[in-house]
């Protein structure tokens, strides 16, 4: 059975951190699912470039509460966006709990699990 990784996509994210991570597990055969924060449509990353989710954050974990790894994307803005979400503190702590990889590129590192 493949691995599992679940990618949080906020506005204001930064889109080489998402698209190259999403890419290369991927390419390693991890199905991965790149998960909107606030729902499946179109966000706008850091740098204007514009990026499709496969799916809303909430439809993702209701089709699987739980991934062998929970990443989260850098971006100052998209940072700041995950770090608001009590959803988001929720799941990295269950997924930290649970002996699951949590990990956060550059400015998404640790905000939301130490404001959650």
């Amino acid at each position: 059975m493949s691995k599992s990784a679940l990618v949080i996509l906020a506005q204001g994210a930064e889109e080489m951190e998402t698209i190259i991570t999403v890419d290369m597990l991927r390419r390693g055969g991890v199905t991965v699912t790149l998960a909107g924060l606030d729902g499946n449509s179109p966000v706008l990353c850091s740098r204007q470039v514009t990026v499709v989710p496969d799916k809303s954050l909430a439809d993702a974990l209701a089709a699987n509460p739980q991934y062998d790894a929970v990443i989260l994307p850098g971006g100052l803005e998209g940072s700041d966006r995950l770090s608001k979400s009590s959803v988001v503190g929720t799941l990295l702590k269950e997924h930290e709990k649970a002996g699951k990889i949590v990990a956060a590129i550059c400015a998404g590192e640790c905000w939301p699990i130490v404001l959650h």
